[in-house]
């Protein structure tokens, strides 16, 4: 089973930050950008408490991806844009979330043809652009190798799903391994 929660940063009840949250925040550009990043680790906190304890300790990869040594069944990733945050969690395969902000982009071409993986064609509009984006971003994402496997072919074995991010929203899911039921949550409504 693959969970997503959807989250929206701008209401919602968070708990409050941990020191190193705060210290990282503190660094953001804008105090709407730390409250953003804020609210999406609350949540973040909150949904992996669940399934891993209330003593979370996280770790980093080689290429950045963060994991619970104490719970290393647990796996999950998050993302956030705009005013939209999306977590996945899975206790059976590695797994990749990615959102974007449907936004006006005028060099999405350009952007395409840098980053998209060789053969892929080029996106028809906008839209299109960021449902594929957030497809590539998930599976680089479950592959823990984030932006660094650009470029790089992809395993077979990865399922990626597109997961209703909202009206304004692309949002995608990737997993290692066989079709799974995907389960959608919107955090606080469904608690």
């Amino acid at each position: 089973m693959i969970y997503v929660w959807r989250v929206d940063l701008t209401t919602g009840s968070f708990p409050p930050p941990t020191a190193a949250e705060s210290a990282r925040a503190a660094r953001f550009a804008t105090p709407e950008l730390a409250r953003r990043y804020l609210a999406a680790h609350g949540a973040l906190r909150t949904i992996l408490e669940r399934f891993a304890g209330d003593r979370l300790m996280f770790a980093v990869g080689e290429k950045g991806k963060p994991y619970l040594p104490h719970a290393p069944e647990v796996k999950f990733n998050l993302s956030h844009s705009h005013e939209r945050a999306l977590i996945a969690v899975s206790r059976e395969t590695e797994v990749g979330v990615d959102i974007e902000y449907k936004r006006t982009m005028v060099d999405y071409l350009a952007v395409a043809e840098h980053f998209f993986p060789p053969g892929e064609p080029a996106p028809r509009n906008e839209t299109d652009f960021f449902r594929r984006w957030t497809r590539i971003e998930a599976l680089l994402k479950a592959r823990g190798v984030g932006l660094y496997g650009i470029g790089e072919p992809a395993d077979d074995g990865w399922t990626v799903e597109e997961v209703d991010a909202g009206p304004l929203y692309a949002g995608a899911v990737a997993w290692s391994g066989a079709s799974l039921p995907v389960r959608i949550h919107d955090f606080g409504a469904d608690e």
